[in-house]
């Protein structure tokens, strides 16, 4: 069978765990990938420079020469407008093609991704053994019978709902990510991206973890880990195959199971030997932690405080830790010198000007390395709706954005020009650990406010640029290796296409 992958601005590791099922199952595969440059859902949209990074008609001319059986959509919130878009496209273009939904926003509202006409399938959960089923499915002719994980149409148009079978157990029985289908278009020389668990031990309101924990059916262990020989063996491979330079793990917590980390620690030092990036928990965080992760090569940790009033935090967000422990956190990550990224949600559900004070003056006191400020993001299912709700943020009205992926609240609003204060702090927050120490507490809320627009945006760029490249940001390289092909691209087939193509004849 001839399957398509359709991805969307960034590299996406359940396409890669898919990618490999089905090639080792015998399939052809093939990656579509739009890097949505100025209009990727997170950011504000450039429709100028958006049309200019466009690669739509490269792309449609490789789908409609490959012509797939199968067409498949791994999709977030942020991303699902943009993948509707597509995959109507793809339907024109493909009409025998059947086409999947996966990802976190279809876990949560199926009914709404499966009303959709061009959409044969949705994966609810986790989608190994389904993809392999849903593959089976098509070869068989698309028999009225169900699929675990799934709901798809019947030829009268029913919806079939396959059972929720419990969570992957044994994930050493999966194969290593397929990383070839991104190496043409991601640098994974200065950026190896990959997962050593799944799952998180923590239940935070905000976070789609709550809600998909309780999917299936069958009760399972929810948070799980690869071996640690399973993990080796993957990143020697990579290192040897990709020369690669950098790792970041992207677990939800890498540091919960100490005997584990303890044991991989020593022989990653010993066998891989490169840097990395990793994220971790306050609670679960100590100096024995800290030295482990040091000696064997990690440079950066990333956590979340999300919010400095312990009140709130424990009440709204369900998160327990104490504010001694973020400190306790961020002097260690300074004594052993691991540089710190902190992520703080701006613009949660009955957050107040106090708050995000209390906050600014925290920081001054504690300064994390960089701190990552993001907007509220409501994502379907979750709990923190209720709170949405008590404080007149949300209505039915927009509830139901949400679930269509076009939820307001979701995306990166009006950061640096906004009225309200939230704007303001958005912007001190983000470039407080840009200034030197002696300014840092001048720019207090009244004086950000002062600031002209023309000036903020700027600076807000240099802090972001200052930070990356003071403390090494894992992502600089990529990022910057990323842009410089895009633009190398957009060289070649836009701004002087018959120049080069002449002088690649001569």
């Amino acid at each position: 069978m001839k399957i398509a992958f359709f991805n969307i601005a960034y590299e996406n590791l359940a396409i890669s765990i898919l990618s490999a099922i089905a090639k080792k199952e015998g399939h052809c595969v093939k990656l579509l990938h739009t890097p949505t440059l100025f209009k990727d859902g997170l950011t504000r949209e450039f429709k100028r420079l958006s049309k200019l990074f466009s690669n739509d008609r490269d792309i449609l001319t490789q789908l409609d020469a490959y012509q797939p059986d199968l067409i498949a959509f791994s999709v977030a919130t942020f991303h699902y407008q943009i993948a509707l878009h597509y995959a109507k496209v793809c339907k024109q273009i493909c009409p025998n093609a059947k086409i999947v939904f996966g990802g976190i926003h279809v876990s949560c509202v199926p009914e709404v991704v499966i009303a959709n006409d061009f959409i044969d399938y949705v994966v609810i959960g986790e989608g190994e053994t389904a993809f392999i089923e849903i593959i089976k499915h098509i070869e068989k002719g698309a028999p009225q019978e169900p699929i675990v994980n799934t709901w798809h149409k019947s030829s009268d148009g029913n919806i079939i709902k396959g059972k929720q079978i419990g969570f992957i157990q044994d994930l050493d029985s999966l194969p290593h990510y397929d990383k070839e289908i991104w190496k043409e278009i991601f640098p994974l020389k200065t950026y190896y991206l990959t997962m050593a668990s799944r799952g998180c031990p923590y239940n935070c309101s905000y976070c789609f973890n709550h809600f998909f924990r309780n999917i299936p059916d069958e009760k399972s262990n929810y948070v799980r880990r690869r071996s640690v020989k399973h993990v080796i063996d993957e990143l020697v491979s990579a290192k040897e195959k990709y020369k690669i330079t950098l790792i970041e793990f992207w677990d939800d917590i890498f540091i919960f199971d100490k005997k584990w980390l303890k044991e991989f620690l020593e022989i990653y030092k010993r066998e891989v030997n490169l840097p990395f990036k990793c994220y971790i928990h306050v609670n679960l965080f100590d100096e024995e932690i800290a030295i482990g992760l040091k000696e064997a090569g990690c440079k950066w940790v990333d956590f979340g405080i999300q919010h400095i009033n312990e009140e709130y935090r424990k009440t709204y967000l369900k998160r327990n830790e104490t504010n001694a422990n973020i400190v306790n956190a961020l002097k260690l990550l300074k004594k052993h010198d691991i540089v710190s990224f902190v992520d703080y949600i701006v613009g949660l559900p009955g957050d107040t000007m106090e708050h995000n004070e209390e906050a600014r003056l925290f920081f001054i006191e504690n300064m994390p390395d960089i701190i990552e400020p993001y907007w509220m993001s409501y994502h379907p299912k979750t709990e923190i709706i209720e709170k949405g709700f008590k404080h007149n943020v949300l209505n039915n009205e927009t509830v139901d954005l949400i679930h269509q992926g076009r939820n307001p609240h979701s995306y990166f609003e009006s950061s640096l020009n906004s009225r309200d204060f939230h704007g303001e702090y958005y912007f001190i927050f983000k470039v407080l650990p840009a200034l030197p120490v002696f300014l840092r507490k001048k720019l207090t809320y009244n004086v950000s406010k002062k600031i002209p627009y023309f000036i903020k945006l700027p600076f807000f760029i240099y802090s972001i640029f200052y930070l990356a490249l003071k403390h090494k940001s894992p992502r600089i390289k990529y990022l910057t290796t990323f842009y410089v092909k895009q633009i190398i691209w957009i060289m070649k087939s836009k701004v002087f296409p018959k120049k080069i193509s002449s002088d690649n004849i001569g």
